[in-house]
């Protein structure tokens, strides 16, 4: 179910303007008191991922599936973590891909999305003051640290986007993949869409993994998780 959760639920990875909301509250109490932010969590190639940046993000997550009726415990926690890693994993890999592949977020896009957000409006007009500050207690960070995971975010997406349109699915390569599944083709032509976007998340995920273990190849990628 945790899988389920990160893979679906859009983070970072990356940070959304829904997730730095739900987050505010929560984080700002507990999250800062935690001893080893200073620390490293993982290192791909020359970028740290820091464990400050691993429990803000792991803490939001347990909060969600605490409040959806789910015992968090200290095990939970701990593979949660882990995923959350691997995320912050994947997103760096994305993002240097991104930057090597000469795509880039502008000031604009960035500036546009939180300023016509509702979650910094009052009275349908972006307030400076009250952005600054969900900014600070949401989870300690400058406006500038703020913008900078959310342009990551756009930025990871963005590649992935490239990455994803290079793979198409063609009408004989449906009908031939749920031939070979289920034996005949009874019933394809109502289950076909289904089972086409099914197929097509198999055939990105595969890719991705390959894009990935290629990338390792190449770039080192180490992980220093201390439970």
């Amino acid at each position: 179910m945790i899988s389920f959760l990160i893979r679906h639920k859009k983070i970072i990875l990356i940070i959304t303007l829904a997730f730095f909301l739900g987050s505010i509250v929560y984080l700002g109490a507990d999250a800062y008191r935690r001893g080893s932010f200073g620390t490293v969590a993982a290192t791909v190639g020359s970028k740290d991922i820091t464990n400050r940046q691993l429990y803000r993000i792991t803490d939001d997550y347990a909060r969600n599936l605490r409040n959806q009726g789910t015992d968090v415990d200290e095990t939970v926690l701990s593979v949660l973590r882990q995923e959350v890693l691997a995320m912050l994993i994947s997103e760096e890999i994305l993002n240097q891909s991104a930057q090597n592949a000469g795509l880039a977020v502008a000031d604009y896009e960035v500036a546009y999305d939180i300023q016509s957000s509702p979650f910094f409006n009052q009275n349908g007009q972006f307030n400076k003051a009250a952005y600054e500050a969900a900014v600070k207690r949401a989870a300690g960070m400058t406006p500038a640290e703020f913008e900078e995971q959310f342009r990551r975010g756009k930025l990871s997406d963005r590649f992935r986007g490239v990455l994803y349109s290079h793979f198409k699915l063609t009408p004989a390569e449906i009908k031939q993949a749920y031939k070979v599944q289920h034996g005949n083709l009874k019933n394809f032509e109502a289950n076909k869409k289904d089972f086409a976007a099914q197929l097509l998340d198999t055939k990105m995920e595969t890719a991705q993994k390959a894009f990935f273990d290629q990338f390792n190849e190449n770039v080192d990628i180490k992980t220093f998780l201390q439970d």
